[in-house]
């Protein structure tokens, strides 16, 4: 509906319905650029989709493609496909069990489809294996998901994350909630504040990539923008509505006028 209103508004003012929806598009797009990046997202899927298929292919005809199925393990993954992530993977860490991705892509599939402690066992072996890879990401995913099971527990990895990534903005967000499922309050609301500060003191392609985390920390930003964007349409209607009365009293007051005449 607030579309369509969006739509009628800007057709009035440009008198063209072509105009009107390329003016509402290249609106969304910048919007979305400038947001969450909810086009880039859907462009990526769709890329993702297709190597997908070229993965499977490579596959079918060459089975012991390390690379290949490393990948197509990844856009599985990205996929949320994660029964099927396991089946692609685990040979890689049947063939070779010092294999920190492999190792990496079955912690996360396993902890997706609820085989919490193998999941776990697989991403610490990777922690203990080589803690800088992916910068730590081993770390952080175990956070994620302690945090999605409720679990107070989150509180150790996201520590330990954090010490060799301080300005983190999701992990200090993660490390809030942490403290929150502890008990710990007074913590959760110190570490929402460093969440903020961290976003705000980050380059502008850094907070488009994090400003989901920090308004989680502040949703009153988001509130405040919305306020202003339905103040904005609201004033607008009414400029257009007075516009539009004021339209047809001058028409009835040229016609009066010829009319005497």
């Amino acid at each position: 509906m607030g579309n369509w209103v969006n739509f009628s508004m800007l057709w009035m003012l440009t008198g063209s319905p072509v105009a009107a929806a390329a003016i509402l598009l290249m609106a969304y797009a910048i919007a979305d650029w400038y947001t969450f990046g909810f086009l880039r997202g859907v462009a990526h899927a769709v890329a993702d989709f297709q190597r997908g298929r070229r993965l499977r292919l490579v596959l079918l005809h060459n089975p012991h493609d390390r690379k290949a199925r490393a990948d197509l393990g990844q856009i599985l993954i990205s996929q949320r496909r994660h029964a099927g992530a396991i089946e692609v993977v685990k040979p890689l860490a049947d063939a070779d069990p010092h294999d920190v991705n492999a190792l990496y892509l079955l912690g996360i599939a396993c902890l997706a489809t609820g085989r919490v402690d193998q999941g776990e066992l697989f991403l610490t072996e990777v922690h203990k294996a080589d803690p800088a890879f992916r910068g730590g990401a081993a770390l952080l995913e175990l956070g994620r998901h302690r945090i999605r099971r409720g679990a107070s527990s989150a509180v150790e990895p996201l520590r330990a994350f954090l010490e060799v990534h301080p300005h983190h903005v999701e992990a200090r967000f993660l490390f809030s909630r942490a403290h929150q499922l502890a008990g710990n309050a007074a913590a959760a609301t110190a570490e929402r504040n460093r969440c903020w500060q961290e976003y705000e003191t980050e380059l502008p392609y850094q907070r488009r990539r994090d400003r989901l985390w920090a308004w989680r920390a502040r949703p009153s930003r988001p509130l405040l923008y919305a306020a202003i964007a339905c103040c904005a349409i609201g004033l607008l209607g009414t400029a257009l509505q007075r516009s539009g009365l004021a339209a047809p009293a001058h028409a009835a007051a040229d016609v009066r006028s010829q009319g005497e005449r």
